[in-house]
Order: structure tokens, then C-alpha cells, then sequence
């Protein structure tokens, strides 16, 4: 392959990559065709990655791996100590921070103090490892790695193709990492299923559509006195522990928190296939786990001398409205209606009751568990008073057993 032909396939992958590939920049298939085209062209690809960072709470960074033999493998690194470490263990950190392409020729003796990596890749069977810096608009660099088990390497024209197609990579890397930036800021701060709805383009102020959903509400009890008690980061991590044994119960459940109100968790469970009895049992076993977890929480959380967790937890079945609400230029996609505000109105009698969880009589007329009917309650902006029940606590079963 001369000058003339490493040009003419450089031109040709740029134009595929600002083209056909640029529309696919993100999707889960992007990966798979930029090795497949690679190796159309003439490289000799054993080894392929790439990695875009997150702002995503838990995890630093989402890579791509393709090895020849077992397709893509997607892989999460944490903000852990263990991740970090591989991080300092592989040669693409010189790219991340310098901005600089480096290439790794692994038949030569290793270096004195060589990254660690590539000893696992000689180890391997792998002869040459390419690290391409990809510099992207926001001053930063993100990285794709190539490596060969050619013997002798990569040639010099498939380096070249490389570092030819260096700036058209990046824009398919750099798509690719704001479609999934906002994706995840969508699934972070709104939920999943709203954050799809306003990626979708459901962004007008008032759209929205009605439906029955399970409601679920929950606030933590005292938090005015623990505001006042607590220092700030104390404070935080109370609320996080909190947030944490709610949030991680609704999900497992397959319920939708849709926003934190100060110290209460909002969130619904919409019925499957109209399914009301299994949306309601979900959300009932989305509580009983959460009021486990915080037993659990508050059990280590007394050898540490840490103030205890307590919540109430409220759910109610009803018609409620899911949509866009707001300013013109500030919305928040939400649940509203008389059910949204009965479940809050019912959370505040766990205080009096002394039970963690109540529902309300609709609810407990749905469900196949067992409750015990607590009487009637007069609760403030609701009409007529309202029966209420809590969770039988001999453990649930099913009616009439």
C-alpha cells in the first residue's frame, strides 16, 4: 500500500465515519463497525477500545472492549481505589492527561518501569499496541486503543491510517459522549422514564397524559430537629442513607421515583398489562424492603454513635396526571392530582400511628396482602374522612387465609 492508497482509504473512512457512522455515533453497534471497516482496510486488529467519561454519581467512565474471537464487551469503571489503580497501570492515561498518541512496540524488550499492562498484553501473544489521542471540543482528549498480533506489528501505513483518521474519530467519540452525557443526566436528576420522555422531545409545558398508578410516598421523620442537630455533612450522609434504602427498594421493584421533595421520595408504579393487584404488591414489597433496610442501616449505624432513621412510608391507588409542569422556561416532569396529595395526607398520620407504612382503602382493596383496618381519618385538603390501613403485622398473606 503506497502513499496514494493509505490516502485514498484515509479519505474513504473519513467519509464513512462524517457520514453514515456519524449517525450511529452512540448506539451500542458504533463500536462493531468502526473494527469491522478498520479491518476491510487492512489492519490487522486482535485488540480495540474506547472509553468516554461520566458524570454518572457512581461510575467514572464507560470503555468499550472489542477482542477478536468474543465481539464488544461493555465495561463500567467505578470511582473506586482498584479502579483508579488499573487506570495508573495502562499506557492510555499519558493520552487522557498530554493529549499525546503513543505507540507500544511489544517484540522489543520491556522498558525499565513499564506501565503493567503491557506485559499482561506480550503475555497475550499481542506485538504492538497503539494509543490515538482524540482531542475533542472541550479542550479534553478521549482515547481509542488498537492493538495487532501480527508478527512485527503494525506497519508504518496502518499507523498512518490511524493518526490519519484521528480528528474524524474523535467527532464520533465526542457524539457519542454527549448523547450519552445527557442520557445519563436525564436518568440521574429526572428518572429513566421521564428523562426518555424529554429526550424523545416531550418538552412543551403542559403535555402530559392521565392514568391509574400505585403511589408511593415517603418522608423521614424529625428531619426539621436533625437539620438543626446535625452538622451539614453529617446531615447529607443521614439523608443519603436514607435515600439510599428507599430509592434502591422502589427500583428493585420496578417502581419510578420521580423526585425528592426535601426529605420525602415521590414515585409511582404503573401497572403492567393493567395489572393493578401487581403494581400494588410491588410497591407494598418496595416498603416492607425499605423498612427492613433502614432497621439494618440504623443497626451499624448505632455503633458508630450516628442519630437513627425513621420514615413513613404512604402508598394509595388513583388517577394522576404525568407531565410537564412549571415556568415557561423551568419545568419539572411529574405526577399531580388529588391521589398525589391523599398519599402525602396519609404519610403524616405514621407519626400518630406509630406504624411505618399505611395505605389507603382503595389500595388495601386491591392488594392481595393482609391489613388491619385502623378507622376513619379527617386529613387536611381532603374531603370526607378516609380509612386507613396498614400492613397486617403478623406478616402479609393473602386475603381471607
Amino acid at each position: 500500500m503506497d502513499e496514494t492508497s493509505v490516502a485514498g482509504t484515509i479519505r474513504e473512512l473519513t467519509r464513512w465515519l462524517l457520514t453514515e457512522a456519524r449517525l450511529k455515533a452512540g448506539s451500542q453497534n458504533i463500536d462493531q463497525a468502526i473494527v469491522d471497516r478498520l479491518i476491510e482496510a487492512g489492519l490487522p486488529l486482535a485488540r480495540y477500545t474506547t472509553g468516554v467519561p461520566s458524570l454518572h454519581p457512581q461510575v467514572d467512565s464507560f470503555s468499550v472492549l472489542w477482542e477478536r474471537g468474543k465481539g464488544i464487551t461493555q465495561r463500567q469503571f467505578r470511582q473506586s481505589t482498584e479502579d483508579t489503580s488499573q487506570l495508573q497501570k495502562s499506557p492510555i492515561i499519558i493520552a487522557y492527561q498530554d493529549g499525546e498518541s503513543r505507540r507500544y512496540r511489544l517484540e522489543d524488550p520491556p522498558e525499565e518501569n513499564e506501565y503493567e499492562l503491557l506485559g499482561d498484553f506480550r503475555r497475550a501473544g499481542l506485538t504492538d499496541y497503539f494509543v490515538l489521542a482524540l482531542p475533542v471540543s472541550d479542550g479534553s482528549c478521549k482515547v481509542m486503543s488498537f492493538a495487532t498480533d501480527r508478527p512485527g506489528g503494525f506497519l508504518d501505513r496502518h499507523i498512518d491510517i490511524l493518526n490519519g483518521l484521528q480528528h474524524p474519530l474523535a467527532v464520533i467519540v465526542e457524539l457519542g459522549y454527549f448523547r450519552h452525557l445527557a442520557t445519563t443526566l436525564m436518568e440521574t436528576y429526572v428518572g429513566p422514564v421521564a428523562g426518555r420522555r424529554v429526550l424523545s422531545g416531550e418538552i412543551k409545558r403542559g403535555s402530559g397524559e392521565t392514568f391509574r398508578a400505585v403511589i408511593w410516598f415517603c418522608d423521614l421523620k424529625g428531619f426539621t430537629a436533625l437539620s438543626e442537630q446535625l452538622p451539614g455533612q453529617v446531615l447529607i450522609d443521614t439523608l443519603n442513607a436514607y435515600f439510599d434504602a428507599t430509592t434502591a427498594a422502589i427500583e428493585a421493584q420496578g417502581g419510578e421515583i420521580l423526585k425528592f421533595i426535601g426529605d420525602a421520595v415521590l414515585a409511582i408504579f404503573q401497572p403492567e398489562n393493567g395489572n393493578e393487584a401487581a403494581a400494588a404488591d410491588a410497591a407494598l414489597a418496595a416498603a416492607s424492603q425499605a423498612v427492613q433496610q433502614i432497621e439494618e442501616t440504623n443497626r451499624d449505624r448505632a455503633t458508630t454513635g450516628k442519630p437513627a432513621i425513621d420514615c413513613g412510608i404512604a402508598l394509595h391507588i388513583g388517577e394522576v396526571i404525568y407531565g410537564n409542569v412549571g415556568g415557561q422556561n423551568r419545568l419539572d416532569f411529574t405526577v399531580i392530582g388529588p391521589a398525589v396529595n391523599l398519599a402525602s395526607r396519609i404519610e403524616s398520620l405514621t407519626r400518630g400511628l406509630k406504624r411505618p407504612v399505611l395505605v389507603s382503602a382503595d389500595f388495601a382493596e386491591l392488594s392481595t396482602a393482609r391489613f388491619e383496618d385502623l378507622g376513619t381519618f379527617a386529613l387536611k385538603g381532603v374531603s370526607g374522612e378516609q380509612n386507613v390501613h396498614a400492613p397486617a403485622l403478623q406478616g402479609e398473606r393473602v386475603k381471607g387465609s
